[in-house]
């Protein structure tokens, strides 16, 4: 037993960061989520800068705070377009890049540096694919539920999986 543990210590150690700092961070969430009012202010946030680049982009975009179902729906020429919620502001995924990120953890530097500018670049491309998953309902409303479902979250869940594998990169340069 000792020699599989000593064996597979990196992987050991690995899942076990992970999973502490995963859980850790998704509690933390869960309690700003219980001492938010609805919708949070990090989704109420994420919509107001959505709704400013539709308009940049010259689609005519109002907001109504939708307390049944803690969401903020979005109207392009008064029409009912989607409702922005808890799930679209990114903060679980923010939170999985994190945990990743931190289970490879070298340098505290590095990674507090690297996992800022993380952040950043999972909310501006989650804003933009908000903009843009928007425009695309308000066109072609019949492909919504695809748009929604599938190509817009394998959007994000690219740009995380991009940003691992530069962390990774700059890990093993560190370690060689």
């Amino acid at each position: 037993m000792k020699e599989l543990i000593s064996k597979y210590k990196g992987v050991i150690k690995f899942l076990t960061v992970f999973s502490v700092s995963y859980f850790g961070l998704y509690l933390l969430y869960v309690l700003f989520l219980k001492l938010s009012t609805t919708p949070d202010s990090f989704t109420t946030l994420v919509s107001k800068q959505a709704v400013y680049f539709l308009n940049q982009l010259h689609y005519i975009t109002t907001t109504e705070t939708n307390t049944t179902f803690n969401s903020i729906r979005l109207y392009i020429n008064n029409k009912h377009i989607a409702g922005i919620a808890e799930g679209c502001n990114a903060i679980s995924i923010m939170i999985l890049f994190i945990a990743f990120i931190v289970s490879f953890a070298k340098s505290v530097k590095k990674t507090l540096l690297f996992g800022l500018f993380g952040i950043l670049f999972i909310h501006v491309m989650n804003i933009f694919r908000i903009v843009i998953l928007i425009i695309c309902m308000y066109r072609f409303p019949k492909y919504s539920e695809p748009l929604h479902s599938i190509v817009f979250p394998g959007f994000i869940y690219l740009s995380v999986f991009f940003l691992w594998m530069l962390w990774v990169k700059s890990f093993q340069r560190t370690t060689a």
